[in-house]
């Protein structure tokens, strides 16, 4: 029984450990690409956000238009992580 055993906890710990790297390279690879890209549009954003009449800033600082870009972006972000995570889904 312990000659069966060894092999098959071998070929299990082989199995989790190969899909535990990969996991963590690709989510690796995610993230990084995501928070590129997230900064980007943020700088965009706030670059763009400099130009507006002063005026009309003020109006947007009092309707809460810094954070509802924050909540946007957070969202898309999230959206992005979980459609990875069901790619890269192990079956």
């Amino acid at each position: 029984m312990w000659a069966l055993l060894g092999p098959f906890l071998v070929n299990i710990t082989g199995s989790i450990v190969a899909r535990v790297l990969t996991a963590l390279g690709m989510g690796f690879v995610t993230y990084t690409v995501l928070s590129t890209l997230t900064d980007n549009v943020v700088s965009n954003v706030d670059s763009a956000y400099g130009l507006v009449d002063p005026v009309v800033m003020a109006l947007l600082n009092l309707s809460g238009m810094t954070s509802a870009l924050t909540i946007i972006t957070s969202a898309l972000v999230t959206r992005a992580s979980l459609m990875v995570v069901k790619k890269l889904k192990f079956t």
